[in-house]
């Protein structure tokens, strides 16, 4: 009887141990991640905000704003593309320095995010096959972001007849300069973007 008593005792005290353990890992654990709205919201609100609404962009970037509020990418606001920029904004005001901030060039792998052709992405969305369309290529060469329209690169309006490469006259300072970031290529990769309406007479 006395075996009974001290196993059964040992057993309680065994089964206290291990809720104490448990109760002490529930409670470590609840506290860090258990319910507590309101330590969540100060959490929250102690932080300090990166992002600035699109609507302070316009102070500065009216033109692109004007584009950007009326086109079908209005939805999608400036710092999607542009990253936070809170801090921009704040320190472009009409006392900054101006250029103290340089918001770096937004790369094509940004609209390749959306329009991207994937499986399944709706047909009725706007997409390309990145390895087909005009490859090498910058996406802003082409397409103003803002207003999200397609800018037909312009047709030569000469004759290519006995003409040197393209690059002896279209390059960064010379006869006739390419825009900035505008890569050299040869002959073969400018008429890709660059056609000659059947209008040009080519010299005899």
């Amino acid at each position: 009887m006395v075996k009974v008593i001290v196993g059964g005792a040992a057993l309680i005290a065994g089964l206290a141990v291990v809720l104490v353990v448990l109760g002490a890992a529930f409670s470590i654990f609840y506290a860090e991640y258990g319910f507590h709205p309101q330590e969540n919201a100060r959490s929250w609100a102690a932080l300090t905000p990166a992002y600035a609404d699109s609507t302070l962009c316009q102070r500065c970037h009216e033109t692109e704003y004007a584009h950007w509020v009326v086109s079908p990418h209005e939805a999608v606001v400036c710092e999607s593309c542009h990253g936070p920029l809170r801090a921009h904004a704040a320190e472009t005001s009409p006392d900054a320095p101006a250029g103290s901030v340089v918001i770096a060039r937004v790369p094509d792998g940004i609209c390749a995010t959306c329009h991207a052709r994937v499986t399944g992405r709706p047909l009725a969305f706007p997409q390309v096959e990145l390895a087909a369309h005009y490859a090498g290529a910058s996406c802003l060469w082409c397409h103003d972001p803002h207003d999200a329209k397609a800018l037909r690169p312009p047709d030569i309006p000469h004759s290519l007849d006995r003409l040197p490469a393209c690059v002896t006259c279209h390059v960064p300072g010379g006869l006739k300069p390419v825009p900035a970031g505008h890569v050299e290529s040869s002959d073969a990769v400018c008429r890709t973007c660059h056609s000659r309406p059947a209008a040009v007479v080519v010299r005899p």
